[in-house]
């Protein structure tokens, strides 16, 4: 019964996903154009923290169906949502699918289901230029989503990163095979035998899908108007609206186990911040961004950022904390409004995912998350940003302070707040 649920929303799902998206591509010729849909099947090969790689492929192989939805921004930019459903079909008897050393009962009870989105940088495209005739591509891409794991009943955050190879057929259809590296917590599996501690270790499992490709709208494969930007090497385009940020942040660290109305002043820091990025079209752009927390100004009252008491006398006297992040950048304005040249204001909504390193306890663990920000255009080559961002964050980089369960079962947060100074690189 409950697989038969499942079916009939995965199918749900693509449906919907197709009769909108189809519907829309013809509306205009601007956000609309270069939409894709995807159809296929997968093979994941799960290997479970504190267990053996060798076992992998006999104990945590399943497969599955996937749908995604997808458009390029420019030639070399694009977005994708996905929708993995794994075991639900086809019951694979792998001991590594929760509930552990159970085979068979995860496929009774669903299998697993995730939803991912793929931010996708193509590579023959940017180191050369864009050919409609191309038979091979392929792509670069960074990933963040969650899994749910019916198996278990338990959720978990994920992130990931992948090569997809696009192949032409025709104007419309193409062939696509992906290959990604997926990193889950521990409650994923809900087992203590994969529990990471504090989170220093790495539950994660590959994924292998296969499928096609249907373009939608246009009569050419990519369709790209006259004005849509070249972002090529060989162009010249790449260096093309490049951006630099300098300016300061105030972070709200919120370890699980206490409470948010005690952040002010045991969880509250000041540090500095320094990004890069690049917009690729108005509407979709690229940061690189690092946070410098608690080493400027000490906050004397700071409980919650743990330091190694036989070396330091205090987290900032350990260094503070370093977060190093990368941003996809969407302008809402633009998408929904169009591009205006010298309009003063542009509004943006970006995915997160880095790293956070917390020095006095020489911590290194995996930070994703979401945010809005926005900018004031001073002059041609100056402008005002403000951001604000909420990110999830293992239980290592607050050792001794808290700790999410063996299976990460709760949850720790870091909430930021910038402004600053950006320095614009010719004209978005």
């Amino acid at each position: 019964m409950r697989n038969t649920k499942i079916r009939a929303l995965v199918f749900t799902f693509v449906i919907a996903c197709s009769n909108s998206v189809a519907a829309q591509a013809d509306s205009t010729h601007t956000f609309w154009d270069n939409w894709f849909v995807q159809f296929g099947a997968d093979m994941t090969m799960q290997k479970p923290h504190g267990h053996a790689f060798k076992d992998a492929f006999s104990k945590g192989t399943s497969f599955g169906v996937d749908v995604a939805v997808g458009k390029w921004f420019t030639r070399e930019v694009a977005l994708r949502g996905k929708l993995c459903w794994d075991n639900g079909i086809i019951d694979s008897n792998a001991e590594w699918l929760a509930p552990f050393d159970q085979p068979g009962v995860n496929h009774d009870k669903g299998g697993f289901l995730s939803f991912v989105g793929d931010a996708m940088l193509d590579l023959h495209n940017v180191i050369d230029e864009y050919r409609e005739d191309r038979i091979w591509n392929a792509q670069l891409f960074l990933r963040a989503g969650a899994v749910y794991n019916f198996g278990c009943d338990k959720g978990s955050p994920l992130i990931g990163v992948g090569l997809a190879n696009q192949f032409r057929l025709s104007d419309r259809w193409g062939l696509y095979a992906d290959v990604a590296y997926n990193g889950v917590s521990s409650g994923f599996t809900m087992d203590p035998s994969t529990a990471t501690g504090i989170g220093s270790g790495s539950n994660m499992y590959f994924t292998l899908d296969m499928g096609v490709t249907y373009r939608l709208g246009g009569s050419k494969r990519q369709g790209f108007r006259q004005d849509t930007p070249v972002n090529s090497f060989k162009s010249g385009g790449i260096w093309k609206n490049w951006f630099l940020q300098y300016g300061v942040d105030m972070t709200l660290y919120n370890p699980c186990e206490k409470s948010f109305s005690d952040v002010f002043p045991d969880g509250f820091s000041t540090g500095l911040d320094i990004a890069v990025g690049k917009w690729f079209s108005p509407e979709v752009g690229f940061r690189g961004k690092l946070n410098l927390e608690n080493f400027l100004i000490e906050n004397k009252n700071l409980k919650w950022l743990p330091y190694d008491e036989e070396k330091h006398t205090s987290n900032y006297d350990g260094g503070g904390c370093v977060m190093a992040y990368c941003d996809i950048l969407l302008s809402a304005k633009h998408i929904l409004r169009g591009y205006v040249q010298d309009e003063k204001w542009d509004m943006y909504a970006f995915g997160r995912m880095g790293l956070g390193k917390n020095k006095s306890i020489d911590s290194l663990s995996p930070v994703v998350g979401a945010g809005i920000g926005g900018t004031y255009r001073l002059s041609r080559h100056f402008s005002l940003y403000f951001d604000t961002a909420y990110e999830g964050i293992t239980s290592e980089f607050f050792d001794g302070i808290s700790w999410s369960g063996a299976t990460g079962g709760r949850f720790n947060g870091i909430w930021d707040f910038n402004i600053g100074l950006q320095v614009n690189i010719g004209n978005k």
